[in-house]
C-alpha cells in the first residue's frame, strides 16, 4: 500500500513539474518588470531589489553568471542553497545587466514564481529562456517652487515624484528637522498606512503629484529625501519655509461704480495667501448674494474678477469670471432673483455689499470679512450719436480695430461730418452705457453680429438694441429703413469701447445705399439725407421705455474740383515743385490721384502727382516741370473721381531780382573837421543797385500776344509808379515816428 502511495505521489509531482514548466514557458512570454520577491526567468528587476527562489538542490551551490554572447559568462556571485532556498540582493555587480543562474554542472536553471522548474543545457536558446534582467530605476522628486510660506494660502506647494521606467512603486519620505507627525500633517491623506514612526519616515505612492501644506511648520530650509521602498532609486530636493505672517485679503477700491448691465471689474489684493473668498450682495439687504472662491494662480498678490450685472439675475448664466489668465474663479453658491432668459431680471440700480476674506469660506459677511466695499450700480443711459467719415480704403483698417486705437484715426483720416461721399466709410459713434454685459454674454461670434445681428435672424422682440438707417421720406409711404444688421457683417463691424461706454459702428456706405435700393423702393439721388437711429429697446430691461438717439448725414456723389485762374486755366511754371490745388467732398485722409497730360509737339509729357485730402477738404499735388518747356499746354483731370477736364499751360520759370553788391574796396574820405554827431544828418549815398529790365520776350499763341514779365518782383507797366507811392508812404510814416 505504501509503495503504491509513493508511486502515485511521484506521478503527481512529475505531472505538476511538466505543467509548471509548460505554464512557466507561457508566463515568460512578453513578461515585464517584476516586483521584488520571487525570481522569474525572463523578467526584469530593479537594482536594489531582493529576490528569492526555492525548490533547489540543497546539496549544491548555485552561481549567478553574466550573460555574454548568449551564453553564461563571467561569474558574478555564488549562492548557498541550504534549505533548498536562495535569497540575494540585486546590488553591486548585479545592479545592471542580463544574468542567469547555473548549477554545479553548468546547466542553466529556469525559475517560475520563485521556484526551480528545470535545468537545461546552456545553449543559446536555453540561456535566453533562463535569464533575467536588472536595470537601475530612475527617480525625480522635486518641489514646484523653491520656497513656501507657513500660513494661509501661501503655505501650499506642489511636490511631484515620478519615474520613467516604473509606474507601481512606493517611496519613503524623510526630512531632517521634521518628524513623522510633521510629515503626516504636510502630506495629509496621501500618507500610506505603514508609517515608520521610529525612523521619522512616511511612505507614499510613487508617480504622484502632491499638494503639500506647510501651515504651522517652523521657518527653515528642509531637504526632502525620497527613497523607493524596494530599490535603490532615490532623489532629494530642498524647500525653504518662510514666516509669512497673517494672511489677509482686500479690495483695491472702496466703491465700484458702474451702470446696470455693464461688467464690473473688481481687483482682489492678497497678502501671505493666494486664496480668497468674495461675496457680492446680501439677501437681507440686496435680495441677491453670490459667493465665489478666487485663486491668485501666479501668486503676485493680485487677482482680477469680472462681474456681469446683465446676467447676474439669471441662474443659468455665468455671473462672475476670471479677469485674466492668472486668476481662477469658482462660484460656490448664489441666490438669484429669477429664472427668466437672459435679458430679464437684470440687477436693480442700487448699492450692493462686497465682502472678502483670505482662504476659502462658505460665505463672507461683516463678521468674518477681512475687508468690505460697495458696488454702486446706476441706471443705464443712451446719451448721444455722432456721424464720422473716413476714406473708402480705411474700412479694412477700422474693421476689427481695438477701441484704444481709435484716437489714432481722429483728425487724421476719421472726421466728424454731416456729409459723406458715396463709397466712403461711415462711422456711427454711439454713447450708451449698460450694453457691455449683454455683448459679452452673447459673444458667440464677432461683436457686430452679436450686438445687432440681422433682423431676419431674430424676432425684433428678442433684440436688445438696434441701429437703423432711415432714408429720405417718400410721399404717401413709410420712410425707407434698413437695419445695420441687414448689411451683413462683411459690410459693417462694431468696435466696442467699454472703458468709455461707447461703440463705433463702421459701415461701407456703398453697401448701405445698395441695400436701400435692393430692399426698398428707394432710388438714390445725389445729396440725399439719411438718419442713423440707435435705440435700446425696453424689452432689454435696461430702460423703461425705448431710448433713442439719432444723427443726420447727406450722401453725395464723389466729386473733386481743381483751382484755376480767372480764365479757367491752370498756369504752372516750367520748374520743379509746381503745385496743383483743389477741393473735394472725399473724406479727409483720402489719397487723390491727378493726371497732367500734354501732347504738345516737341514736349509731350504725362505727370501723375498724388495728394492727400486735408481736414478742410482741400488738397495740393506737386509736380516737376523743370525738364519741360514754357508754352506747352496740358489737360488736367482728377482720376480718383469722375472729374471734369481742365486746361493748363506752362510759362517761363520766374527769377528773383538781382541786387549788385556795393564795391567794399572803395575808399571813404575822412573829413578834416570833426563831425557834429548830435545834429548831423547823414546824406543819402548813391548805391550801385541795378533795377532789372522787364523781360520783353513776347510769345504769340493763336494770334494773341502775351507779354511775360520774366521776374517775380512785379516789374512791368505801372511798377515805377507803385515804387514811388510806396516810398511816399514810407516817408510819411517816418515823419510821424520822429514827431512822436
Amino acid at each position: 500500500m505504501t509503495n503504491n502511495s509513493d508511486k502515485l505521489r511521484s506521478l503527481i509531482l512529475a505531472a505538476l513539474m511538466v505543467f509548471s514548466v509548460f505554464a512557466g514557458s507561457i508566463a515568460l512570454t512578453g513578461s515585464a518588470a517584476a516586483q521584488a520577491g520571487n525570481l522569474n526567468s525572463g523578467s526584469s528587476y530593479f537594482a536594489g531589489q531582493d529576490v528569492t527562489a526555492d525548490n533547489l538542490d540543497d546539496t549544491q551551490d548555485y552561481r549567478v553568471r553574466a550573460v555574454e554572447d548568449g551564453e553564461p559568462g563571467t561569474l558574478i556571485r555564488t549562492l548557498d542553497a541550504s534549505g533548498s532556498t536562495i535569497e540575494f540582493t540585486l546590488d553591486g555587480e548585479l545592479s545592471s545587466g542580463d544574468f542567469v543562474i547555473v548549477d554545479e554542472s553548468g546547466d542553466v536553471v529556469v525559475f517560475d514564481d520563485g521556484s526551480l522548474q528545470s535545468t537545461e543545457e546552456p545553449t543559446e536558446s536555453n540561456t535566453s529562456d533562463a535569464e533575467f534582467e536588472v536595470v537601475s530605476q530612475d527617480l525625480t522628486a522635486e518641489f514646484e517652487d523653491s520656497s513656501v510660506g507657513n500660513s494661509g494660502g501661501s503655505a501650499t506647494v506642489d511636490y511631484e515624484i515620478e519615474s520613467d521606467k516604473r509606474n507601481d512603486y512606493n517611496v519613503n519620505i524623510s526630512a531632517d528637522g521634521l518628524d513623522d507627525e510633521d510629515l503626516q500633517e504636510i502630506f495629509g491623506d496621501a500618507v500610506e498606512d505603514d508609517v515608520s514612526e521610529d525612523d521619522d519616515v512616511i511612505e507614499v505612492a510613487g508617480d504622484t503629484e502632491f499638494n503639500l501644506d506647510f501651515d504651522g511648520q517652523d521657518a527653515d530650509t528642509y531637504t526632502f529625501e525620497a527613497n523607493v521602498t524596494d530599490s535603490d532609486a532615490s532623489d532629494a530636493d530642498d524647500i525653504e519655509v518662510t514666516d509669512t505672517g497673517d494672511a489677509s485679503a482686500d479690495f483695491d477700491d472702496n466703491v465700484y461704480v458702474d451702470q446696470r448691465g455693464d461688467i464690473v471689474n473688481i481687483t482682489v489684493e492678497m497678502e501671505n495667501t493666494d486664496e480668497a473668498t468674495i461675496q457680492l450682495g446680501q439677501e437681507s439687504n440686496n435680495g441677491y448674494a453670490l459667493v465665489a472662491e478666487v485663486t491668485d494662480d501666479d501668486e503676485d498678490g493680485v487677482a482680477y474678477v469680472e462681474f456681469n450685472s446683465f446676467t447676474a439675475g439669471n441662474p443659468n448664466e455665468t455671473e462672475l469670471v476670471a479677469g485674466d489668465d492668472d486668476t481662477d474663479v469658482t462660484v460656490t453658491s448664489a441666490t438669484d432673483l429669477g429664472n427668466e432668459p437672459s435679458g430679464t431680471d437684470i440687477l436693480d440700480s442700487t448699492n450692493y455689499d462686497l465682502f472678502v476674506t483670505e482662504g476659502f469660506q462658505n460665505s463672507v459677511n461683516s463678521n468674518n470679512a477681512d475687508a468690505r466695499a460697495t458696488l454702486q450700480l446706476n441706471d443705464a443711459s443712451v446719451d448721444d450719436l455722432q456721424v464720422w467719415t473716413a476714406p473708402e480704403d480705411t474700412y479694412d483698417d477700422l474693421d476689427g480695430e481695438d477701441a484704444e486705437n481709435i484716437d489714432n484715426y481722429v483728425d487724421n483720416n476719421l472726421t466728424q461730418t454731416d456729409s459723406v461721399a458715396a463709397g466712403d466709410t461711415v462711422v456711427v459713434q454711439v454713447q450708451a452705457s449698460g450694453l457691455e454685459g449683454a455683448l459679452e454674454n452673447r459673444d458667440t461670434g464677432d461683436s457686430a453680429s452679436v450686438l445687432y445681428g440681422q433682423a431676419s435672424q431674430a424676432d425684433a422682440s428678442d433684440r436688445l438694441v438696434g441701429l437703423n438707417f432711415e432714408g429720405p421720406p417718400v410721399p404717401n409711404q413709410d420712410e425707407p429703413e434698413v437695419p445695420v444688421g441687414d448689411l451683413t457683417t462683411e459690410n459693417f463691424s462694431v468696435i466696442y469701447d467699454d472703458e468709455n461706454d461707447q461703440h463705433f459702428v463702421v459701415v461701407d456706405s456703398t453697401a448701405m445705399v445698395d441695400t436701400f435700393e435692393n430692399d426698398t423702393d428707394y432710388e438714390f439721388d445725389d445729396g440725399d439725407e439719411f438718419t442713423a437711429n440707435f435705440t435700446v429697446y425696453d424689452n432689454s430691461d435696461l430702460v423703461d421705455d425705448d431710448a433713442t438717439v439719432t444723427g443726420d448725414f447727406d450722401v453725395e456723389d464723389r466729386d473733386a474740383e481743381l483751382d484755376t485762374n480767372e480764365d479757367d486755366e491752370i498756369v504752372l511754371e516750367a520748374a520743379s515743385e509746381q503745385e496743383v490745388t483743389g477741393e473735394t467732398n472725399l473724406a479727409p485722409g483720402t489719397e487723390v490721384d491727378l493726371e497732367l497730360d500734354s501732347d504738345t509737339s516737341g514736349d509731350p509729357f504725362v505727370k501723375r502727382p498724388e495728394a492727400v485730402v486735408q481736414q478742410d477738404g482741400t488738397f495740393t499735388a506737386t509736380a516737376d516741370f523743370s525738364e519741360n518747356s514754357a508754352g506747352s499746354e496740358f489737360t488736367a483731370v482728377v482720376t480718383t473721381v469722375d472729374s471734369d477736364d481742365y486746361d493748363g499751360r506752362l510759362v517761363d520759370a520766374s527769377t528773383d531780382p538781382v541786387t549788385d553788391t556795393p564795391d567794399t574796396d572803395t575808399a571813404t574820405e575822412t573829413p578834416d573837421e570833426p563831425t557834429d554827431t548830435d545834429t548831423a544828418t547823414p546824406e543819402p549815398t548813391d548805391t550801385d543797385t541795378a533795377t532789372p529790365e522787364p523781360d520783353t520776350d513776347t510769345a504769340t499763341e493763336g494770334g494773341d500776344t502775351a507779354t511775360e514779365t520774366g521776374t517775380s518782383s512785379g516789374s512791368g507797366p505801372g511798377f515805377t509808379a507803385a515804387l514811388a507811392l510806396i516810398a511816399l508812404v514810407a516817408a510819411a510814416l517816418l515823419a510821424v515816428r520822429r514827431n512822436n
